[in-house]
């Protein structure tokens, strides 16, 4: 499930359900760096509502995300079960909001199979040869 998350100081300016287009016309919104696929599920999420969208700040990581949205530089939008334990200890707090969030579905593969094709290795090669 992806949230939109704030600190302490964004969940009590924020104490109420808001409209996505009034939390990104009036907050700084930290995402991560386009083309991840969080950020492309964003883009279509205020596309399909017809909000032009400008995040504050574009991030490659998502522990950067969590960091900058710790130390109060905007909202950030993340996967909630990356957040777990910023949540659990209060370091983050969900943003409520009007419009419902699709949810989507995340899958990872270690397959064998993979793990032994010479491409992955040469990859792996490479990282401990230089």
């Amino acid at each position: 499930m992806i949230v939109l998350l704030g600190n302490l100081e964004y969940k009590n300016q924020i104490d109420k359900k808001i409209s996505l287009e009034n939390l990104v016309e009036n907050y700084p919104i930290i995402t991560q760096k386009e083309p991840s696929n969080t950020r492309t599920f964003l883009n279509s999420i205020m596309e399909k509502n017809n909000i032009e969208f400008h995040p504050k700040f574009e991030i490659v990581s998502y522990s950067l995300v969590k960091d900058f949205a710790k130390i109060g530089m905007g909202i950030s939008y993340i996967t909630k079960e990356f957040a777990k334990s910023e949540l659990q200890n209060k370091a983050l707090y969900p943003i409520p909001i009007i419009e419902k969030i699709p949810s989507r579905q995340l899958r990872f593969n270690n397959s064998k199979i993979y793990n032994s094709h010479s491409c992955y290795q040469k990859v792996n090669q490479y990282d401990f040869e230089h």
